[in-house]
């Protein structure tokens, strides 16, 4: 199923926050190749950033997102793979989905348990770019980043 245009461009416009081991990291999209700022991950390894809520792009009830949230978290801990929770959000940060910045998986793996968690699109972050990539077809659209840290309290 493609992703719909509506919803293709609210994950294009999306903003990242990532509370790394350095501090929170807001990350903004950037004109195409791009950045700006710190990068999240000292490694400068690639982040992929994914939510389970909201499945097939339609809202959940609190419940169920928590649920879900509950399963990807399990999830990740049975991969043994490192993350650090992430939110991505509309710029105003209005409409925000909990999730977390994943390493240690390639970018196969991450589109593979987005789309487990029925979820349309994940996020690639590199020291380079930012990639929104669909999980279940080849869409994407490459953007930069400029990100703001915060130190850790």
């Amino acid at each position: 199923m493609a992703v719909e245009s509506s919803s293709w461009d609210a994950y294009v416009g999306a903003v990242i926050r990532i509370e790394a081991p350095g501090g929170v990291y807001w990350l903004r999209p950037a004109p195409s190749m791009s950045t700006r700022g710190e990068y999240p991950d000292p490694g400068k390894r690639p982040l992929y950033v994914l939510t389970a809520h909201n499945p097939g792009g339609q809202p959940a009830s609190g419940a169920a997102n928590a649920a879900a949230a509950a399963r990807l978290t399990a999830e990740l801990g049975r991969r043994r793979l490192a993350w650090w929770p992430a939110d991505g959000g509309d710029p105003s940060w209005t409409h925000v989905e909990p999730g977390a910045a994943v390493t240690g998986i390639d970018e196969a793996g991450a589109r593979a348990l987005g789309a487990e968690f029925g979820q349309e699109a994940i996020f690639v972050l590199t020291p380079a770019g930012r990639r929104v990539v669909a999980c279940a077809d080849d869409r994407a659209v490459t953007t930069g980043w400029v990100s703001e840290l915060h130190e850790a309290g």
